[in-house]
């Protein structure tokens, strides 16, 4: 039997040598003979063990899982083993499909909250959203140290579902409230694991519009007078308001200063922007 160097192996293979040394040192593939002076060769038909070796280390498999298999072969364990991963693997590129959405709503929103135009009430078409929603008290939004619980028992609740809470995030005001800076649900984009009891799809349509920026109070101010001057231009509100936090942990230059986008749905005679 002709036997290869461990170069002549390696490159067989299309790898390194110290790759195939530490695969000897692990037990993941040894060389089919070791001369006196302690030369390792290999023979032509373990690449196929080589082969197997990197499929299973491409799966994620652990050493521990692939020295097993090596060590004792076992066919039908094996194709368990790999419809597990393939099972792993699938949730893997769900997890990674929604972080990668994640990242893509974030860039949008801050790119859209640094070319907004903050305090001027415009007009705009919005397409129908789907919403998951979580019902709040105003007692609990009474202090800013409540919303902020109230948001960690909202992801809190998602991680118990096993699922992140999709963007966007933000709070709805029914319309017969709409005289209160108060919201009377938080909500994050819908997804596959929303419940239908949860579930609230925006409308499409003609809403009016307006980003601000600022601490707490100075959006309860301003969201006062987005009211006020929907009013004053005779504009008729149709719906429930929408406030959408705009990425502010992004955008803002301090802790205490966030970006809201706010959005009612309304008819209007015309469509000029009016800056409050």
């Amino acid at each position: 039997m002709k036997y290869l160097s461990t170069g002549e192996f390696a490159r067989l293979c299309r790898t390194r040598k110290d790759t195939l040394l530490f695969y000897d040192k692990e037990g993941l593939l040894k060389p089919r003979h070791v001369s006196e002076n302690g030369y390792r060769h290999y023979s032509i038909d373990q690449f196929y063990e080589f082969d197997m070796v990197s499929m299973l280390k491409e799966t994620g498999s652990s050493l521990k899982e692939i020295r097993s298999f090596v060590l004792e072969p076992d066919p039908a364990g094996l194709l368990e083993h790999l419809e597990e991963k393939k099972r792993l693997l699938r949730q893997e590129r769900v997890r990674l499909a929604a972080r990668q959405k994640m990242l893509e709503t974030n860039i949008a929103l801050g790119h859209e909250a640094l070319n907004a135009q903050y305090d001027v009430l415009d007009l705009v078409e919005m397409e129908e959203e789907q919403l998951e929603m979580t019902p709040v008290s105003p007692e609990d939004q009474a202090t800013e140290e409540g919303c902020i619980a109230i948001f960690a028992e909202f992801a809190d609740k998602f991680e118990k579902q096993g699922r992140s809470a999709p963007m966007p995030f933000g709070f709805l005001t029914e319309q017969e409230h709409l005289s209160s800076y108060i919201a009377d649900y938080f909500f994050c984009g819908a997804s596959r694991g929303t419940r239908v009891e949860n579930l609230r799809i925006r409308p499409a349509g003609l809403y009016a519009r307006f980003y601000h920026k600022g601490d707490g109070q100075s959006h309860e101010a301003a969201y006062s007078r987005m009211v006020d001057a929907i009013a004053q231009r005779g504009w008729v509100i149709s719906g429930h308001m929408y406030g959408y936090d705009m990425a502010s942990y992004i955008v803002s230059a301090s802790a205490n200063e966030y970006v809201a986008k706010y959005c009612v749905a309304v008819s209007v005679a015309d469509g000029k922007g009016t800056t409050l």
